[in-house]
């Protein structure tokens, strides 16, 4: 039965003050939702907003994006911001590999790198390279200098602490942080991260930082793409889905990372039916949809044990919506890994059946209406 689907909307975000160095996002207590608008986010979302990056230049919160552009329009051929458009230009350095970069550093000032280059950090995009890194960073510098960035985030002090106060009411009731490592596996000194980017619009991102002894900072940064009467940051209950997305990749992409050889011949064949939908949407590579789909999947039984069958069933419907429409099929086969915790203690020792699905999938693929564009709508 063919049915009328609506994209769902998202976003979210979170943050460290000015001067927190990366290592300090570290915390032995149980997950608790730690909520901050992070300089770092806004510096980095500031320098490609200036250079043009469309998924930079959607800030929702008025008032901030013209304090913003009247105090930083002016800087718009600096050195950095330069650097920033060619580096989108020849590099693709644009979405989530400026946000990866934004958590590997130490502050907002000095812009010094949390850990070395050599060798280079897992988590850290590979859209960058060890010489841009240095010539961004050291312009960087110059930029916040002369720019007064600073002082920019000092003035707007009580926006950041008000759009941390309302995200983390709504999460301190519903973001179930003890989910992750009960469903994916232990994570032993994990911190979750949740920092609201006020320049991001509806753009979300998922990174991580590592130091070298293992301890990790999980991050959502949730893009602030509704506000209220009064112009200021409002997180409503659907905000949830993305935040729980976001929170998703730092699980499930080192998965699909060490499965990438067996799930490359599928991912490559299901991603030629879809590449144009995926594209649209900024997932360029059958890796990227792969790591994708897991992550919905995991996001829609998230949902189905907190909020019910009808919730999970207009979750898989939505990323349907979105081209991935293999999403209630996949949600269906982790519900199998949930009923076999005793042969199954990772989701990590499951993927061999995750690899099974694509390559059924795949094989199948030329007999889908779903191949044709038509969604069938499933239940997870």
């Amino acid at each position: 039965m063919k049915t009328p689907l609506r994209l769902l909307l998202a976003a979210a975000l979170a943050a460290l003050p000015l001067n927190t160095h990366a290592a300090d996002a570290f915390s032995n207590a149980a997950p608790s939702p730690q909520v901050k608008v992070d300089p770092r986010v806004e510096l980095l979302s500031l320098i490609f907003r200036l250079a043009g990056n469309p998924e930079y230049s959607q800030a929702k919160v008025r008032a901030y994006a013209q304090d913003a552009d009247k105090q930083f329009d002016g800087f718009r051929n600096h050195a950095v911001v330069n650097l920033a458009r060619k580096l989108r230009r020849n590099d693709g350095v644009s979405y989530d590999a400026v946000m990866s970069l934004a958590v590997h550093l130490k502050d907002a000032e000095g812009l010094e790198l949390a850990g070395p280059l050599e060798p280079w950090p897992a988590d850290l995009d590979a859209r960058w390279k060890p010489e841009t890194v240095k010539q961004f960073l050291a312009a960087a510098r110059q930029f916040v200098r002369a720019a007064g960035f600073k002082q920019f985030c000092e003035q707007h002090r009580g926006l950041y602490d008000t759009t941390a106060g309302r995200l983390r009411a709504l999460l301190e009731k519903r973001a179930h942080l003890e989910w992750y490592q009960g469903y994916f596996g232990e994570r032993p000194g994990a911190t979750f991260r949740t920092v609201p980017g006020l320049l991001n619009g509806g753009c979300c991102y998922g990174p991580r930082w590592r130091e070298p002894q293992g301890r990790e900072a999980l991050y959502c940064i949730l893009g602030v793409w509704k506000t209220d009467g009064e112009g200021l940051p409002e997180f409503t209950p659907d905000t949830l889905g993305t935040l729980v997305h976001e929170f998703c990749h730092s699980f499930a992409n080192p998965i699909i990372a060490r499965h990438e050889t067996e799930l490359s011949a599928a991912g490559e064949k299901i991603f030629r039916h879809v590449a144009e939908r995926m594209r649209s949407q900024a997932y360029g590579t059958a890796g990227t949809m792969l790591r994708e789909s897991l992550v919905r999947a995991c996001t829609v039984r998230f949902h189905r044990q907190f909020e019910g069958a009808e919730a999970a069933r207009r979750a898989a419907q939505s990323e349907a919506s979105r081209g991935f429409v293999w999403t209630a099929d996949l949600a269906r086969l982790l519900e199998e890994y949930e009923g076999q915790r005793g042969k199954y203690p990772t989701l990590d020792s499951f993927a061999p059946r995750v690899v099974a699905f694509f390559d059924e999938y795949a094989r199948e693929i030329d007999k889908k209406p779903t191949a044709l564009g038509l969604v069938i709508e499933r239940r997870p």
